[in-house]
């Protein structure tokens, strides 16, 4: 079921949906159908080009980041526990020795800086392992213990795979009974996350990292298409949807409602 849901949103991709069109519009010229080949070559070309500028960042990304700005350690309250989810670390490549951090590992290191800084007692990391054998909370907490956190204030949470059974399976972790989290994440994802620990009946402080959206600008002209601007609007497009999905679905409900409904 998971590999079934990560495939179809596939389809909202720019790149994926973009090829998409382009394949249709090859299936139209082989069957005479030149304006309708045309007008999908035109859709392509506008779903490639427009995720991929400055303009396209800041209509999909900028929004969801502006509700998250991030904040030092000495504006945010102290907690329960300090939450971070999985997403910052890969397994190890294939000449590699180590998990290789990529651009959302900034929750590590603000996890870690949140410890130091004894805004909570203990840090849990949450991500189960879906390349190699060892999971992702588990190469989590070995980045932690090499940022100074010592090994019996780190609980792991190591079979989620998505952001629901991130909150799930926390809350089986602790017992829940209205702790107060900090909930690390990168700004894009933490809409949807913090919705999802909510309905888990935790309090939830945001502590985001991973914020994409420069502030300065390049020196390439934001009109210029870039691989990095379609990194980032794909990121931003991913959450849009996902968050309309889980509403549609109904996971936003509080867990005790979830359940009475799967029961009726």
């Amino acid at each position: 079921m998971l590999t079934l849901t990560k495939i179809l949103s596939l389809f909202v991709y720019p790149m994926s949906l973009g090829l998409c069109l382009i394949a249709l519009s090859l299936w139209g010229q082989l069957r005479g159908n030149r304006a309708a080949a045309g007008l999908l070559t035109f859709l392509a070309l506008g779903v490639f080009y427009v995720p991929s500028t400055q303009f396209g960042v800041d209509t999909f990304a900028a929004p969801l980041e502006a509700r998250y700005p991030a904040f030092a350690p000495e504006e945010l309250p102290n907690a329960d526990a300090i939450v971070v989810l999985g997403g910052g670390i890969e397994a190890e490549g294939k000449f590699g020795r180590w998990g290789d951090l990529n651009e959302a590992s900034d929750r590590i290191l603000l996890g870690a800086e949140l410890w130091h800084s004894k805004k909570a007692p203990r840090v849990i990391v949450s991500g189960g392992g879906t390349q190699g054998p060892i999971s992702e909370a588990a190469r989590m907490r070995d980045v932690l213990i090499r940022l100074g956190i010592p090994t019996d204030a780190i609980m792991l949470e190591n079979a989620s795979l998505t952001t629901q059974e991130n909150a799930k399976k926390v809350a089986q972790l602790t017992g829940v009974s209205g702790q107060h989290i900090l909930l690390v994440t990168s700004s894009l994802h933490m809409r949807r996350a913090l919705a999802l620990f909510t309905t888990q009946g935790f309090t939830v402080t945001a502590a985001p990292a991973d914020h994409r959206v420069h502030k300065y600008p390049h020196a390439i002209p934001g009109w210029m298409p870039t691989v990095e601007h379609m990194t980032t609007s794909t990121a931003a497009i991913h959450e849009w949807v996902g968050f309309w999905v889980y509403d549609l679905l109904g996971r936003f409900q509080p867990a005790d409602e979830q359940q009475v409904a799967s029961d009726e």
